[in-house]
């Protein structure tokens, strides 16, 4: 594995751990702050906090007029859809469930890149989408039997929503990553998902009340490490990894957010919750077999180089 390589792997392994947590976190602040207004809140406190390093770091850069609407398009799906469903979905379902549930983003990646790239789908990452299914639908099918709720459903289809959106993002962005930094990239997909996060944040203006420093605390938490630092990880990694592969270290956020749920939030856990989980797990250890060579020094990635 070369140096490029390695950096783009930990900074994916970062991420998956940051965002991990997120959704605890998320929950903690869910019980004080409405879905959208929280969401409003971290990301134009991220796209100030971005603005400021951007403009540091790339003074002379500008977004130019042909690449205006994809980098709205990619701010509206990436930042306001993805946080939106996200949100709301935690704010129904448990902080373990949620980050098991969006394990589930590589298996719309391979579907996501078979449309838009034209990409084949390999037997060897059918099996793993199956096993990874195989995972969320045991944890799925475990809270809905045990609980029975309708809200239960709605959120778990928020959370499919939030990984769907996700990897119409991931593909989408491609294109300007050829021309922008990441950093820049960033910054104003921020800017741009924050302004389409308003209105939503608006709408619960009589849920408003005051925040406590506990809850202002996760609130940079998110802010600083979820938001901002792990956005320009992420596209990072997706740079050098390509989408299909960065997006398959997604599958270690259920075994971070469910210990960290846990421990946190005294969360119960269920033996199938538990089979699911390892099962996705098994999903990223089939996947490493046919990434030695996505992984290996010279070596050409045929995954993402289609477009």
């Amino acid at each position: 594995m070369n140096r490029e390589r390695l950096k783009a792997n930990s900074l994916i392994l970062l991420t998956v751990f940051f965002w991990g947590i997120s959704a605890t976190s998320t929950k903690i602040v869910l019980q004080e702050v409405p879905p959208a207004t929280l969401a409003f809140i971290r990301f134009s406190l991220a796209a100030g906090l971005l603005w400021v390093i951007n403009h540091m770091v790339h003074p002379k850069v500008v977004l130019k007029r042909e690449d205006r609407k994809r980098m709205l398009f990619c701010g509206a799906i990436g930042i306001t859809a993805y946080f939106i469903f996200e949100t709301y979905g935690i704010s129904l379902i448990s902080a373990s469930n949620a980050t098991i549930l969006l394990a589930s983003i590589p298996i719309f990646t391979l579907f996501g890149e078979h449309i838009a790239l034209r990409r084949k789908i390999k037997p060897v990452e059918s099996i793993g989408a199956f096993i990874t299914l195989l995972g969320v639908g045991l944890v799925i099918g475990k809270t809905i039997s045990l609980q029975g709720a309708f809200e239960e459903v709605i959120g778990s289809m928020l959370l499919i929503g939030a990984a769907v959106s996700w990897v119409i993002y991931s593909i989408a962005n491609k294109a300007l990553d050829k021309k922008y930094s990441t950093l820049f990239n960033s910054t104003y997909q921020s800017i741009f998902g924050s302004m389409l996060l308003f209105p939503f944040a608006l709408s619960e203006y009589s849920e408003w009340g005051a925040i406590s420093l506990l809850s202002w605390g996760n609130i940079l938490y998110l802010t600083i490490f979820c938001s901002a630092l792990c956005t320009f990880m992420y596209l990072t990694a997706l740079k050098s990894l390509g989408p299909t592969v960065t997006n398959v270290y997604i599958n270690l956020m259920p075994f971070v957010g469910v210990m960290t749920a846990y421990i946190v939030l005294k969360e119960q856990l269920y033996p199938l919750q538990i089979a699911g989980g390892l099962i996705i797990i098994l999903g990223i250890f089939i996947t490493g077999f046919k990434g030695r060579k996505v992984f290996g020094e010279g070596e050409k990635n045929l995954l993402t180089q289609k477009s």
